[in-house]
């Protein structure tokens, strides 16, 4: 057995359907990979910005429908920085300024992504309380749930803790799941 294990270790150049597979892979890898090629579509096109392109006005947009929730989802604006991935008070009361007199802000896209994932968590919550009982929307990001593995804690209290992205898109794929 010890004669065996370094062949399996030697690099071998393969050429599977006509495509060479990289000389630096193991035989082992070889196989693995021509296995993974033959079960599984290979999505050979990268991701390319698509759709259209955020502008101030969707940023602005964005911003505005956040101010008029925050004191109604109970955060400071350091809270909320938290949320939009650690922007300063002194920026986010800037942009609060510029909103209110009408001007455009414009944010980074992880900002934009950040406020659209908020968005999304607020529209399930309201999906999820009964017609007419928007209320409830706020108050179910408030309170202590045992829910999507919170543990007691409010979603709130968890978004704020973790205050990742990972945390935001968490929430808003078992909200939605919760809806149907």
């Amino acid at each position: 057995m010890s004669n065996i294990a370094p062949l399996a270790r030697q690099p071998y150049n393969l050429v599977v359907g006509g495509r060479q597979i990289p000389r630096n892979l193991t035989l082992w890898e070889a196989k693995n990979m021509i296995g993974l090629r033959e079960q599984q579509p290979v999505d050979t096109t990268p991701p390319t910005q698509s759709g259209p392109k955020l502008t101030a006005k969707h940023s602005t947009a964005g911003l505005r429908w956040l101010f008029e929730r925050r004191e109604r989802w109970n955060l400071t604006m350091d809270e909320l920085g938290t949320l939009l991935g650690g922007v300063r008070r002194r920026t986010l009361t800037d942009w609060q300024r510029k909103v209110n007199t009408g001007a455009e802000v414009e944010v980074s896209r992880d900002t934009m992504e950040r406020i659209s994932l908020l968005l999304g968590i607020h529209k399930a919550l309201t999906l999820l309380s009964p017609a007419g009982h928007e209320n409830m929307a706020y108050e179910w990001f408030q309170k202590p749930v045992e829910l999507m593995g919170l543990q007691g804690r409010s979603i709130r209290s968890y978004l704020l803790e973790q205050g990742s992205m990972d945390a935001l898109y968490y929430v808003r794929r078992n909200l939605d799941a919760m809806r149907g």
